[in-house]
């Protein structure tokens, strides 16, 4: 009997074990993938010959732990996919999971005995297992892709405070960050950047802002138009502001088009 190491599905550990040369897999690994409570919701749902148990070493020792076997495992996810009483983003995940099954562990198991164990050479002489390598990749090129876009309005922002030269006022910095003032005074008010005195039109940073070099006052003297003069405080984000808001303003401001 040997345990497989565990494969990575979306940065989580999913266990397989080989059993006589069947494979089984961790029922509380598959049971928090299919949105199961824990395993033993999973394991009711499957007949005798579909579960079972199998010792596991541990940091804490030894321990017993519920698996399925593939057969088991197939009816699982066909079950829960059937489920409609889940939200819809657990059928999405479900779905991601029964493709990475059925179209990367078990294939690379039959082929190889192991996951991820091809020999490159043998992959490179079969031209099946050469498309599969071929598709396998092309989908993760895509979906590296996406993200790119995804994540671009945000890196376009920090390039252009990169190159900001010092602190700007907050109709400039909204500019950078391609948000209407409006958008970004009504949102320095709400989340605690921002406020004006009573009484007082103008608008002032909050000491916190200012102790963290998020924010800086400003003070010019104004020449009234009788000759008089006053003097003025300006809010200006500093660069080290300008990061902070680039990173949380897309999911709440409205962007320029």
């Amino acid at each position: 009997m040997n345990e497989i190491n565990p494969f990575q599905f979306e940065g989580r550990n999913v266990r397989l074990i080989d059993l006589t040369g069947e494979t089984w897999f961790v029922a509380t690994d598959v049971a928090r993938e299919l949105g199961y409570r824990d395993a033993a919701d999973l394991v009711r749902t499957l007949d005798a010959d579909e579960k079972g148990t199998h010792n596991l070493r541990t940091l804490g020792g030894e321990q017993e732990v519920a698996i399925i076997s593939e057969p088991g495992l197939y009816r699982a996810i066909i079950q829960r996919r059937a489920n409609k009483k889940h939200d819809h983003s657990l059928t999405e995940k479900i779905g991601r999971f029964q493709r990475w099954v059925f179209h990367d562990i078990l294939p690379s198991i039959r082929k190889t005995g192991g996951y991820g164990e091809a020999d490159p050479m043998k992959a490179l002489a079969d031209p099946a297992a050469l498309r599969g390598l071929l598709l396998t990749y092309s989908e993760k090129v895509l979906a590296l892709e996406g993200e790119v876009a995804e994540l671009r309005p945000q890196t376009d922002a920090l390039d252009r405070i990169a190159t900001s030269d010092g602190s700007l006022c907050i109709t400039d910095a909204a500019k950078t960050l391609q948000v209407r003032p409006k958008d970004l005074f009504t949102f320095l008010r709400r989340n605690g950047w921002i406020y004006a005195r009573p009484g007082g039109s103008q608008e002032v940073a909050y000491q916190s802002r200012l102790v963290s070099g998020d924010l800086e006052h400003k003070t010019t003297t104004v020449t009234r138009s009788d000759g008089s003069e006053k003097t003025v405080t300006q809010v200006r984000v500093t660069p080290r502001g300008l990061t902070k808001l680039a990173k949380i303003l897309p999911p709440v401001a409205s962007r320029v088009a």
